[in-house]
C-alpha cells in the first residue's frame, strides 16, 4: 500500500488515529507517574481488568440479545461503562494501605492480573459468544483498526478531564509521588491524592483499552515514561518527552500497521520499546 493510498482513504483511519493519539499522549504523561511511584505492574493489572469488563459486556449481551456495540444497548452493560466500573474498583483497591489490605502489593498486582486474564481467556472460551470471540480479541489486545465515533468523543472528554484535574492538583501529585513519607509527615492527605490520582489512570486506562486494546496502553503508560526518565534530568521535560515519544510511537504504529498490514498495538509497543535505545545512549554518555 502506497502513501497516496493511504492517505486516500482518511475516511477510514481517522477515528482511530486520533484515538491513538489522544490516548497515547495521555498515557505517555501519566506514566512517568506510574514509573516514579513503581506501578509498572499496576497499570498492566488494570489494562487486563479493563479488558476484562469489555469481554464480560459481550458476555453479557448474549445472555440480553443486545449488541454492545449497538447503539441502543443499555449502558449498564456497554464496554465502557463495564471497562471503566472495574479499573476504578481495581484502582482503589490496589490504592488501599498496606495493613488495610493484609497483603503485600505485589501479591495484590499478580492476583489482579492473572485473575483478569483467565477470567478473559474463559469468557472468550464460552460457546455464547463464538462469533464476536475473534472481534473481541482484536479489541483486547490491539489489532483492531477501527474505532467508533462515541469511544472517540469518550476518550477527549476524558483527556479533558483529566487535564482539569491535574491542572489543580499537579504539584500535590508529584509531592506524593516523589516523597509519601516526607509528604504525610508535613500533612498532606497522602491517601487521597494517592487515590485521586489512581483513578484518573483507572479511568484513562479504562477509555483507552476500549479504543486502543490492552496491549499497546500498556506499552503506553510504561515505556515511553521510562525512556524519558533516562534521557531527561527534569520532571517537566521527561514528560514533555514521554508524551512525544508515544504520540510519535503511535502516529507511525498506526501508519506502519495500516499500511504493511501488520498488526496495531504490537506495532505501537514494538516503536516505544525502540525509543529505550537512545535513550540509554544518552543516559551513558
Amino acid at each position: 500500500m502506497t502513501d497516496i493510498s493511504f492517505f486516500e482513504a482518511y475516511f477510514l483511519w481517522r477515528n482511530a488515529m486520533a484515538a491513538a493519539i489522544i490516548a497515547a499522549g495521555l498515557c505517555g504523561y501519566l506514566g512517568v507517574f506510574i514509573v516514579l511511584r513503581r506501578m509498572a505492574f499496576v497499570s498492566a493489572a488494570l489494562s487486563q481488568v479493563s479488558g476484562l469488563g469489555v469481554a464480560l459486556s459481550f458476555f453479557i449481551g448474549s445472555y440480553l440479545g443486545v449488541d454492545p456495540h449497538g447503539d441502543l444497548v443499555p449502558w449498564y452493560i456497554s464496554p465502557v461503562f463495564l471497562a471503566l466500573l472495574l479499573s476504578c474498583a481495581a484502582s482503589m483497591v490496589l490504592a488501599l494501605p498496606s495493613h488495610a489490605r493484609r497483603t503485600n502489593s505485589e501479591t495484590l498486582v499478580a492476583l489482579a492480573y492473572l485473575a483478569a486474564s483467565a477470567a478473559v481467556v474463559l469468557v472468550l472460551a464460552s460457546p455464547r459468544i463464538v462469533q464476536e470471540a475473534h472481534e473481541v480479541g482484536e479489541l483486547l489486545f490491539g489489532s483492531a483498526v477501527a474505532v467508533r465515533s462515541q469511544n472517540l468523543e469518550a476518550l477527549a472528554g476524558t483527556a479533558v478531564l483529566v487535564a482539569l484535574v491535574h491542572g489543580v492538583l499537579f504539584k500535590d501529585f508529584v509531592f506524593v509521588s516523589f516523597d509519601g513519607e516526607t509528604a504525610r509527615s508535613v500533612g498532606y492527605p497522602v491517601a487521597r491524592l494517592s487515590g485521586a490520582l489512581n483513578l484518573t489512570i483507572a479511568v484513562v486506562v479504562a477509555m483507552a483499552t476500549r479504543a486502543l486494546g490492552t496491549l499497546p496502553v500498556f506499552a503506553f503508560l510504561v515505556l515511553p515514561a521510562g525512556a524519558a526518565l533516562l534521557m531527561a534530568k527534569r520532571l517537566r521535560l521527561a514528560m514533555i518527552l514521554a508524551v512525544v515519544i508515544a504520540v510519535i510511537s503511535a502516529t507511525l504504529g498506526y501508519y506502519l500497521s495500516f499500511a504493511y498490514q501488520l498488526p496495531t498495538g504490537p506495532t505501537m509497543a514494538a516503536l516505544c520499546a525502540l525509543a529505550w535505545a537512545p535513550a540509554a545512549l544518552l543516559r551513558n554518555r
